[in-house]
């Protein structure tokens, strides 16, 4: 009668632990079946395509900006100012040599 007992406990455990198995293996399946639904549908990838987009344009913006600054001494930052002018009068104007251009289309 003891072992019909065990046996019959033993049993009724394994089912229970098959069961609550089976039942957790189920529910991880349909997580990762939703996660790879997700992850493959269009607005998902379209979203990843416009935001890897987004970072190049990004990038190469502040790439093109930073070669500009390296080019245009006015806009680095890291360069002084031109000194500014307070007294106008103390000004000397540029002086300049004017050459005159002839056309040589009409000789």
């Amino acid at each position: 009668m003891k072992r019909v007992l065990l046996i019959g406990v033993g049993a009724a455990i394994g089912w229970y632990g098959h069961s609550k198995l089976s039942k957790g293996r189920d529910e991880a399946a349909l997580r990762a079946e939703e996660a790879l639904r997700t992850s493959l549908s269009p607005e998902n990838i379209g979203r990843s395509i416009g935001e890897g987009a987004a970072s190049i344009l990004v990038e190469s913006t502040k790439g093109f900006l930073t070669t500009v600054r390296e080019q245009i001494p006015a806009l680095n930052r890291n360069q002084p100012a031109p000194p500014v002018v307070e007294n106008l009068d103390e000004v000397q104007p540029l002086r300049v040599e004017v050459t005159e251009v002839t056309s040589e289309r009409g000789a």
